[in-house]
C-alpha cells in the first residue's frame, strides 16, 4: 500500500502514534510518507530523522493552528498537489486542523474513499476554550463530515463523540498502543513510602494545580508525589512560591527515564481536564500501576473501575481513592497485576497495526 499521514501537530502523543504506525507499515512493505507542519512542540530535525528513517519519506507543509482563511486555502491547495503526486491508497489525517483541511482536499482531489481521520481528542472538548469557540469547532467537525472520509477513533469515548457530536457516521474504533517490550514491570518505591506518580507536560490540560492540591491534602500520609515532566505551569505546583515537601518534579526526561520512574512507582494518578487516549496512562497500567483518574474521555476508556484502578467523578473522590491505595498495599498489588494483564492484552502494536489495516481495506 501507499500510505500518506498528514498532521499539523507533530508532537506529544500524536507524534508517538504516527511514528509507531509509520514504522509498522513500512516494515509490512508499504510505502509511507509523513506530511507535517513545524510547531514549537515539533522535535528538531535531527530527532525527526531518527524517528522516521529512510525509506519513510517526510515532507514539511505549512499549516496554521488557528483559523486563517487565506493560509488554510493555500494549505488545501498544497495538500491536493501532494496527494495527486504521491497517489496514496490511504490518506490518514491526524488531529483537528489536518482533519478539516485534509478532508476538503481529498474531496476536491477525488480521494474521499481513501481518506481517514483520527482526531486524537476532538478540539470541541478543550476546556481552555470559550463555549462559543467549542460550539464553532463542533459545527466545523459536523460540516466536514459532508466531505466524506472515515473516522478512526482512538478510544470508545472518541468514537461516541464522532458519531453523536460530529455527525461522522462512518467511524471505526482502533485503540492506541505502546511498545510493550520497552515497559518494565513496577517493583514499587522505597519501603514504607508509597510513590504516587504522574507523567506529562505541566500545562493547562493536565491540571497541575489539582495534582498539587491532592498532594498537599495527603501530606500526613506515608507518600511522595512525583511529576514526571516539565513545562510552563511549574508555578502551579508551588504553595507560597515553595514546592511542597512531598512533591518532586523531574523536569524534562527521555522515554527511557520515564519508564524507569514508573518502574519504581506504586500508584499512577491523572488530574487531566480532558484527554484523547493518554499513552502515559497506558504505559502506567502496563507497568502494573493501579491508576486513579478523572471521569473524562480517554481515562475512562483505559481504566477498569474497581479492577485496574478508580475512575473518580470529582476531586473529593480522587482524594479518597488515592488515600485508600496508599494505605492498602495488597489492594495496590491486586489492581496493579490486573492493570498489567489487561494492558498487555489490549494495547500491543501488532493489535493496532492489524486493526488499522482492516479499517483501511474495509473502506
Amino acid at each position: 500500500m501507499r500510505i500518506m499521514h498528514i498532521t499539523e501537530a507533530l508532537g506529544g502523543g500524536v507524534l508517538n502514534i504516527i511514528q509507531q504506525l509509520a514504522t509498522m507499515q513500512c516494515r509490512d512493505g508499504s510505502t509511507v510518507a509523513i506530511v507535517h507542519s513545524i510547531r514549537s512542540d515539533t522535535p528538531p530535525h535531527s530527532e525527526l530523522i531518527n524517528l522516521f528513517p529512510t525509506p519513510i519519506e517526510r515532507i514539511e507543509l505549512f499549516m496554521t493552528t488557528n483559523i486563517s482563511p487565506f493560509k488554510d486555502l493555500a494549505a488545501i491547495y498544497r495538500i491536493i498537489r501532494l496527494v495527486r503526486k504521491f497517489k496514496p491508497d490511504v490518506v490518514h489525517l491526524h488531529s483537528s486542523k489536518a482533519g478539516v483541511l485534509g478532508r476538503i482536499a481529498c474531496k476536491l482531489a477525488g480521494r474521499s474513499k481513501s481518506c481517514f481521520y483520527t482526531p486524537h481528542g476532538f478540539s470541541f472538548l478543550r476546556q481552555d476554550l470559550s463555549p462559543k469557540t467549542r460550539t464553532l469547532f463542533a459545527l466545523i467537525e459536523r460540516l466536514c463530515s459532508y466531505f466524506g472520509g472515515t473516522t478512526i477513533a482512538c478510544s470508545q469515548s472518541e468514537l461516541e463523540h464522532a458519531v453523536n457530536s460530529a455527525g461522522q457516521k462512518k467511524s471505526f474504533l482502533v485503540e492506541n498502543c505502546i511498545p510493550l517490550n520497552l515497559v518494565k514491570p513496577s517493583v514499587g518505591g522505597a519501603e514504607g513510602v508509597c510513590r504516587v506518580s504522574t507523567t506529562g507536560r505541566l500545562s493547562y490540560p493536565k491540571n497541575p494545580s489539582a495534582f498539587r492540591e491532592l498532594a498537599t491534602q495527603l501530606q500526613d500520609q506515608p507518600a511522595c508525589f512525583l511529576w514526571i515532566g516539565g513545562g510552563e505551569l511549574y508555578h502551579e505546583l508551588l504553595v507560597d512560591n515553595v514546592l511542597p515537601s512531598n512533591i518532586v518534579i523531574t523536569g524534562w526526561v527521555d522515554r527511557e527515564q520515564v519508564i524507569s520512574h514508573l518502574s519504581i512507582s506504586d500508584i499512577f494518578v491523572m488530574t487531566s481536564l480532558w484527554e484523547g487516549m493518554p499513552l502515559a496512562l497506558i504505559e502506567a497500567q502496563a507497568s502494573g500501576l493501579p491508576a486513579v483518574v478523572p471521569d473524562v474521555e480517554g481515562c475512562r476508556d483505559i481504566v477498569i473501575n474497581g479492577v485496574t484502578g478508580f475512575i473518580c467523578k470529582d476531586a473529593t473522590e480522587m482524594l479518597s481513592k488515592t488515600k485508600i491505595l496508599i494505605q492498602n498495599v495488597e489492594l495496590r498489588r491486586q489492581m496493579g497485576a490486573a492493570a498489567r494483564e489487561q494492558a498487555i492484552k489490549r494495547f500491543s502494536q501488532n493489535r493496532m497495526h492489524r486493526e488499522m489495516l482492516y479499517a483501511y481495506t474495509r473502506c
